[in-house]
């Protein structure tokens, strides 16, 4: 089969390798769609702590069950599935309490074991979640990150919650506010650094200012100098860490979706006269994919979606991934 591998720093090539053996409780999925993140940037740039070549990258995917070794389980041949990633040790404190999605050894397909960005990937029946028969695979694909939108909407109650602004107009930033639009009514601006991005969100409905000075005057003015009473940090960028504290109100609440590869400033004096909650979100639980897939086809997930290529194409659709400009969420059509 072909697959998307993972050599080294700066190598991604188109591969000829065997098609995985089932071990007991394990299914081969005939991949449909699968996702470019933001962390296969850092995978492939040979700076992810964690992923070492050979890889097969990939875990945001959907496709149809092709085979399994094992019986009796609530699925069958021909099931349309997406997969829960993660794979936690068992045996942590956060594991043992059932939060698994902060084990304190978290690994996931794609990082620490071959991922979906091939005709088929191998992974535990435990991990699969059926989806719809009419799903799109464009839409199945884009699940996963979906479910970091829905865990970091969950993290913050928004009971008398009017304004909210979202840091970081990538995929994980539009679908936190496509999310956060969905559950509340509460009026919901996004900003950025690139145009590109700021027009799709406009496009989206989803009110959009440039990041930093911009976004800043437009809240203050929109909320008589208060401030928003939500942020969720979706960019990961420093100026974003520096400018979350300054948008809220007093006892406003801050939720941090984006991964940040250092060390960052924040105002911790903000956040002690103002009296902030400051709440990190990390990936996902399954019941998170489970509100993702349901909600999946009441959002404008498809226009989410701007690129998509032919496996064989992988290092173009990288390079389309890379470049940025006009780019949201690129996908890679193995079959």
């Amino acid at each position: 089969m072909l697959a998307a591998r993972y050599l080294g720093p700066d190598k991604l090539e188109m591969l000829e390798v065997p098609i995985p053996d089932l071990s007991d409780e394990e299914a081969l999925i005939r991949v449909e769609a699968c996702g470019f993140c933001g962390s296969d940037l850092g995978i492939v740039a040979g700076v992810h702590p964690r992923a070492r070549g050979p890889l097969t990258l990939g875990h945001e995917f959907c496709g149809t069950i092709h085979r399994m070794n094992t019986a009796g389980h609530e699925f069958d041949i021909g099931d349309r599935v997406t997969a829960f990633p993660l794979i936690s040790c068992g045996e942590c404190s956060a594991c043992r309490s059932g939060q698994s999605h902060v084990c304190r050894s978290l690994k996931l397909f794609g990082f620490d074991a071959d991922g979906a960005m091939a005709e088929f990937v191998r992974i535990p029946i435990h991990s699969l979640l059926k989806l719809p028969k009419t799903m799109p695979a464009s839409i199945g694909a884009v699940i996963e990150p979906l479910a970091v939108a829905v865990h970091g909407v969950s993290m913050a109650p928004r009971r008398n919650v009017k304004n909210i602004a979202v840091l970081g107009a990538g995929p994980i930033g539009l679908l936190t506010a496509l999310v956060a639009s969905s559950e509340s009514e509460s009026n919901v601006c996004i900003s950025d650094i690139l145009p590109s991005r700021l027009e799709l969100a406009r496009e989206l409905g989803i009110t959009s200012y440039s990041a930093g000075a911009e976004m800043r005057e437009r809240i203050m003015a929109a909320t008589n100098g208060e401030g928003v009473d939500l942020v969720y940090e979706c960019a990961g960028a420093p100026s974003s860490a520096v400018d979350m504290t300054s948008l809220l109100r007093p006892r406003g609440t801050i939720v941090n979706l984006g991964v940040f590869k250092r060390p960052v400033e924040v105002d911790l004096q903000a956040i002690n006269f103002k009296e902030l909650t400051l709440i990190g979100s990390r990936v996902y639980t399954k019941d998170d994919f489970k509100t993702a897939i349901s909600m999946a086809e009441t959002l404008p997930l498809q226009r989410v979606v701007t690129h998509s290529f032919p496996l064989r194409d992988v290092q173009a659709a990288f390079e389309c991934f890379r470049g940025g400009k006009g780019v949201c969420k690129v996908l890679i059509l193995p079959n």
